[in-house]
C-alpha cells in the first residue's frame, strides 16, 4: 500500500561553495570516464519501459533523478513509469504531476515492503519556483535528499547549486524528434519488449497521458501541441550519471549491455 501525500514543509539549507565545488569535482571525475548513454523510443510505452529498467535495476535509497526537457518532451511520462516501478505499484497508485503543488511524496506504509531501501518518492515540478531561494524556502531538502528516499525532480535548474548535495543522482534528457535512426528490433533487443499493464497504457490516450510539466500554463504554448499526447512521437532519452556509486550501477546494468 502507497499513501501519497502533498508537502509543504518548509526547511534552512545552508551550504559552502567550497563543499559545493568539491562535491562537484568528486562527481565529475567519477562519472567522466563513462560514455554516454542514449536511446531511442518509437513509442510512450518504450519511454517508461527505460524508466521501469532504471528504477528497478538500478535505483537505490538516497538517488535523485532529473529530468530535463522542454514542455512535452515527456518528463511528467517518465515520471509516472519510474515512480509506480520503484514502489512495486501499477495503475493503482494514482500518479499526478505536482504542477501547482510543486511536490508529492509516495510513501510505504509498511517499512518491510520497500525495494533497494526506497520507503518514499518524492516527486517535484519546480517549473513556478525563480530560483534555488525559493527551493529552500518551500521543500524540506534533508528529507528530499535522505537515504530512504528518491526524489524525482522536473525543471531541475531551479535547484541551482542546491543539486549537489544529491551525492548520486542521474540526468535524464528527453527530446522529441521526427525521425528515429534505430529500429524497433533494436529496442526489444535490448530491454525486451514492454508487457506491464501501466506501460501499455501510455500508448492508448488512457489516464497515464495528461497535461505534461506546466502545458496548461497561460504563458506557455498550448498543450493540444503536447508530444506527450502523441503516441507516435519518437524520444531521444539521455542518461548521464553524476557520483562515483550511481555510475558503477549504471556501467553494470542493462543500459550498458550491447546487442
Amino acid at each position: 500500500m502507497v499513501m501519497m501525500r502533498n508537502n509543504s514543509n518548509r526547511a534552512a539549507f545552508t551550504t559552502t561553495k567550497a563543499a559545493v565545488d568539491d562535491d562537484e569535482s568528486n562527481n565529475n571525475s567519477a562519472s567522466s570516464l563513462m560514455k554516454k548513454m542514449s536511446f531511442e523510443t518509437k513509442k510512450p510505452s518504450q519511454t517508461g519501459q527505460i524508466a521501469k529498467i532504471l528504477a528497478e535495476t538500478v535505483i537505490r535509497g538516497g538517488d535523485v533523478i532529473c529530468l530535463h526537457g522542454t514542455v512535452g518532451a515527456g518528463k511528467s511520462l517518465f515520471a509516472r513509469a519510474f515512480i509506480r516501478s520503484a514502489l512495486n505499484e501499477g495503475l493503482s497508485l494514482s500518479v499526478t504531476s505536482p504542477t501547482y503543488l510543486i511536490q508529492n511524496t509516495y510513501e510505504k506504509d509498511d517499512e518491510r515492503d520497500t525495494m533497494k531501501g526506497v520507503q518514499k518518492v518524492h516527486h517535484f515540478d519546480l517549473y513556478r519556483l525563480p530560483d534555488e531561494k525559493s527551493v529552500m524556502q518551500l521543500i524540506d531538502l534533508e528529507d528530499t535528499f535522505s537515504k530512504t528516499s528518491v526524489s524525482v525532480i522536473e525543471w531541475p535548474d531551479r535547484l541551482g547549486s542546491l543539486i549537489e548535495k544529491a551525492e548520486n543522482r542521474v540526468d535524464v534528457f528527453i527530446s522529441a524528434s521526427a525521425e528515429m535512426n534505430s529500429s524497433e528490433d533494436d529496442f526489444e533487443n535490448k530491454f525486451g519488449a514492454v508487457h506491464e499493464a501501466h506501460l501499455l497504457a501510455l500508448d492508448y490516450g488512457s489516464e497515464e497521458i495528461d497535461n505534461d510539466d506546466d502545458g496548461d500554463d497561460d504563458e506557455e504554448e498550448d498543450d493540444s501541441n503536447d508530444d506527450n499526447h502523441n503516441p507516435k512521437t519518437i524520444r531521444t532519452i539521455e542518461l548521464k550519471p553524476v557520483g562515483a556509486s550511481i555510475t558503477e550501477r549504471l556501467e553494470e546494468s542493462l543500459f550498458s549491455k550491447k546487442t
